[in-house]
């Protein structure tokens, strides 16, 4: 394979580096800012990124790097949901945030939430070359990418849905634009088996409807979740997004590191409204999710509530299963499809981790199931209040018009791998630089 100079650089570019170059450079081949002390219109076409340097960005910002360590003792180790390592952590290693991007060609998810190392892999870019390096890296992510349509994303280009400061660059031609999307119900299932569990025993209740307890009463009167702790319905879902939030910034910081070492530019921002951005505007394709609208909620919570990309990512709720019970046990085949005999492990006696698994009992699966029914009866939707699809997050990359800083910032504005990048990655169009 014809390895570009640019990729030896990026592959040796210093961390410290990377962080102190990090910048939003905006202004890409093919822009124009039409007023203001600033107002520059690019003399050159938008260029594309190739897909070596589009998977270079997203295995740098998401990507499978191996298995995790879980270094804990076995209360710990039986919390895990998941063996996968990935480039950013993650709570109880659930990993449900995958990315979506668009470009010129077409709109895509990078599916890795089932993508698994092979056998004896801990650390899969441990002493391999730089061919190796860039061979495993284009290879997986083939492998887990899903071209969901041809052509740009049909995403809003202006007021509402994107503010009018970001219209001028935002999912332009010669971009890729990136939209991470958490599947909040896996974690949040998670958390309800540690809360539930015989060490806590949390009573969740509901201080929208009287203070009362979340479907619990029964397990509080039998013992098994204890009345003298108490936790709002509210707070925790505010855990659960406090908790899975950052994921999004991880990606998107992740990807920012990255674009330093490959001489590009970009940005990450919240100027798109996830709504919009995932579809629910009719004028907006989006990213074509489907959203559903709660019609008993015992509160006037009925504004629209994205659950899912039909067959390729769905939310445990509704209309994806029929009931709250069978969300549940979705989500127990699912993690323990991942705890599976015979899959990788990092440890020398896989086996005796395999027997410190924590299997919860029916009695447990019963109040998480319990729980989740009741969420879902009173509110007519799971969570109570948080999107099941949680977006916040998006992120731009580009190549960089650099006569735009030349002409308005003094020397700095860009860094010498920035200034070369053409040369080093696209000798053909080095007049671009």
């Amino acid at each position: 394979m014809n390895i570009p100079e640019g990729l030896n650089i990026a592959l040796n570019f210093g961390l410290l580096d990377s962080i102190f170059s990090r910048r939003s450079r905006r202004f890409g081949l093919g822009m124009e800012i039409k007023d203001g002390t600033l107002r520059h219109k690019s003399r050159f076409e938008p260029i594309p990124l190739t897909e070596l340097e589009e998977a270079f960005l997203i295995w740098a910002g998401t990507g499978m790097t191996g298995l995790s360590l879980g270094d804990l003792p076995r209360t710990g180790i039986s919390w895990l949901f998941q063996w996968t390592g990935r480039s950013w952590p993650c709570s109880c290693n659930s990993h449900s945030t995958e990315l979506f991007y668009t470009n010129d060609k077409g709109v895509y998810m990078v599916k890795l939430f089932n993508l698994m190392p092979e056998q004896g892999e801990t650390a899969i870019f441990s002493g391999k070359s730089e061919e190796e390096k860039l061979d495993k890296i284009l290879r997986l992510f083939r492998k887990s990418l899903i071209k969901l349509q041809d052509g740009r994303a049909d995403l809003p280009k202006g007021e509402p849905g994107l503010f009018d400061f970001n219209v001028w660059n935002t999912n332009k031609p010669g971009t890729t634009f990136f939209i991470p999307v958490t599947n909040i119900t896996v974690e949040y299932m998670v958390l309800l088996f540690i809360y539930f569990g015989s060490k806590y025993g949390f009573n969740i209740i509901d201080e929208l409807n009287g203070g009362r307890s979340c479907g619990l009463d029964k397990w509080i009167e039998k013992g098994y979740i204890r009345n003298d702790v108490r936790l709002s319905l509210f707070d925790l879902e505010l855990r659960v997004l406090t908790t899975l939030n950052v994921e999004q910034a991880f990606i998107c910081q992740n990807m920012n590191l990255a674009l330093q070492a490959l001489g590009l530019g970009g940005w990450a921002f919240t100027g798109l409204l996830p709504h919009y951005a995932l579809g629910v505007d009719p004028a907006y394709k989006g990213l074509g999710f489907r959203f559903i609208k709660p019609e008993k909620s015992l509160r006037s919570m009925l504004s629209p509530v994205p659950v899912g990309r039909d067959g390729v990512f769905e939310a445990l709720c509704p209309p994806y299963v029929k009931d709250m019970s069978e969300a549940v046990d979705k989500f127990l085949k699912m993690r323990g499809d991942f705890w599976k005999e015979g899959n990788p492990y990092p440890y020398q006696d896989p086996q005796g981790v395999l027997q410190d698994e924590y299997h919860p009992s029916e009695v447990r699966i019963q109040i998480v199931k319990d729980f989740c029914t009741y969420v879902y009866e009173n509110y007519g939707r799971f969570p109570a209040f948080l999107d099941p699809m949680f977006a916040r997050l998006v992120f731009q990359a580009h190549h960089l018009d650099l006569e735009f800083y030349d002409k308005h910032y003094t020397e700095g504005a860009y860094t010498e791998v920035h200034r070369n990048h053409f040369k080093l990655w696209h000798p053909e169009l080095a007049e671009q630089s």
